[in-house]
């Protein structure tokens, strides 16, 4: 292994999953997920060779966070999500406090279930609970109700998890601003200690997407949007719940800490069905990505098809399907755009620092210790902040 080898190496210590199943596909959701467990062992046993495919090519690597995304990868059999942790414990070495999420419906999510969980290896559980009120949940297209959504957040604490994530949805059309306050004040009695309250987005190629196209449902109203992001920072503040991202709020040390690699602009692998990862330069030839000139780092991707998926995996070769080059001038440019959102801001100098003069007089960033991060009236027209700056 060479030095740029083993310099990358060094740096990549977070590792994303994919479970794409799901009991239905939610109206809003754009990720890969396949509604149904059509498949599942097949799959799971290609997302093992993938991992193990990583392993042998990369190294024992060191991960400090896991995260087992979807899909509902709490919808799958327990034995073989326990069998996939097992699988990377095979291939990588875990840090002491590595943080392993999974990612789970109310619907799917009883005291048994989360207790095999626990003892599967997992140490945080991230909840989609999106709504308390009957006809937002019917709206969404989810499958639980405000009473499952409730049992499902003492059920994973009885079973042991001291790190419980909650996950909310604001400006649905119909939810006005009394319904979300109390939902977020339900919620947060709960004592989670982490909260994301997620905007809905309307995204193309989704059956939301659709129905508002065709004029059967309402648009988001961006009004709407606005106040009711007002309202869960000042709810969550008043919680406990810090905004440490624009769209996610925590008691203090309950950030989590994958989702900032992220937003940090930091190296991970990403395996399953569409599944993305960020890298190195200097390691893509070690999982057979092609290294253009100029290119400091590399951004990869799976595909879509769950039958395509499972023939390559069983082949030992990477089911990666592309990759793109990231130059530094678009590291510059993401480092802005993502380390924005952050509440700890980015550091800036130079023609950077002078671009964000104007901004800052406008009440739109503040500034101290070299760094720039956006203020409340800042968040509310992020994108034009940015543009600006990168600019």
């Amino acid at each position: 292994m060479t030095d740029a080898h083993a310099a990358g190496r060094a740096g990549v210590r977070s590792l994303y999953l994919h479970i794409p199943f799901c009991e239905r596909r939610c109206e809003y959701c754009d990720f890969v997920s396949l509604p149904g467990r059509d498949r599942e062992a097949e799959y799971v046993e290609a997302l093992r060779a993938e991992v193990r495919g990583l392993a042998v090519r990369l190294g024992r690597l060191e991960l400090d966070t896991v995260f087992i995304g979807g899909g509902t990868p709490s919808f799958v059999d327990p034995a073989r999500l326990g069998g996939v942790l097992d699988e990377v414990r095979a291939g990588f070495a875990l840090a002491p406090g590595c943080e392993v999420t999974l990612e789970a419906n109310p619907s799917s999510t009883s005291h048994a279930r989360a207790a095999a969980w626990l003892e599967a290896g997992f140490n945080r559980v991230s909840l989609g609970i999106q709504s308390l009120e009957p006809d937002i949940l019917a709206f969404l297209g989810r499958v639980h109700d405000r009473e499952r959504a409730l049992a499902a957040v003492e059920e994973v604490r009885r079973a042991g998890f001291s790190r419980i994530s909650c996950d909310l949805i604001y400006a649905v059309p119909g939810l006005d601003d009394a319904r979300w306050r109390s939902t977020l004040e339900r919620v947060a009695a709960l004592g989670p200690g982490h909260v994301s309250a997620y905007e809905l987005t309307v995204e193309a190629g989704t059956p939301l997407h659709a129905s508002v196209r065709r004029g059967e449902k309402p648009a988001v109203d961006p009004e709407a949007a606005l106040r009711q992001h007002r309202i869960a920072v000042s709810v969550l503040d008043a919680a406990g719940l810090h905004q440490y991202e624009v769209s996610n709020y925590a008691q203090p040390c309950e950030e989590c800490r994958h989702n900032l690699v992220y937003w940090r602009r930091g190296h991970y692998l990403g395996a399953g069905l569409g599944a993305h990862g960020h890298l190195p330069a200097g390691l893509g030839t070690l999982v057979d990505i092609p290294v253009p000139p100029g290119a400091i780092g590399l951004r990869y991707w799976h595909g879509r098809s769950l039958p395509a998926y499972v023939e390559v995996s069983r082949s030992g070769a990477l089911p990666i399907e592309a990759s793109e080059a990231v130059t530094a001038a678009d590291a510059e440019a993401e480092r802005i755009l993502l380390g924005l959102r952050l509440a700890e801001g980015i550091a800036v100098s130079g023609p950077l620092g002078e671009r964000a003069d104007a901004l800052v007089a406008a009440d739109l960033l503040w500034r101290r210790d070299g760094r720039v991060g956006t203020t409340a009236q800042g968040q509310e027209v992020l994108d034009e902040v940015i543009r600006q700056l990168v600019a």
